[in-house]
């Protein structure tokens, strides 16, 4: 079984509206609050996303997160400019928009 992978650092840089992390195995992942948002797992942005295909508009690019709150261990809810505040983004999966970086 694989060890969970948990940040040691996580600091929302808001004037450059990305949030930076640095993992417990070293990696860094700057991932920017847009995406984070467009990324967003609750049930609503999951439904909205299948209903509009590929014609769904992606969240401004000016909204920021406001506010980061600890999810247990688990991971942290992101509280957005726009007044989203309804996914959790556990700490497996923000690790997995690596990619999308």
């Amino acid at each position: 079984m694989e060890a969970a992978i948990h940040p040691s650092t996580l600091v929302n840089n808001r004037q450059g509206r990305m949030l930076d992390i640095v993992w417990d195995d070293g990696q860094t992942q700057h991932l920017p609050h847009a995406l984070l948002r467009a990324q967003c797992k609750c049930t609503v942005c999951q439904s909205q996303r299948l209903l509009a295909g590929a014609a769904q508009a992606a969240p401004e690019a000016d909204v920021r997160i406001d506010e980061i709150r600890q999810v247990g261990a688990y991971g942290v809810q992101l509280i957005f400019s726009d007044k989203h505040e309804r996914g959790i983004y556990p700490w497996t999966y923000l690790r997995s928009l690596a990619s999308e970086t």
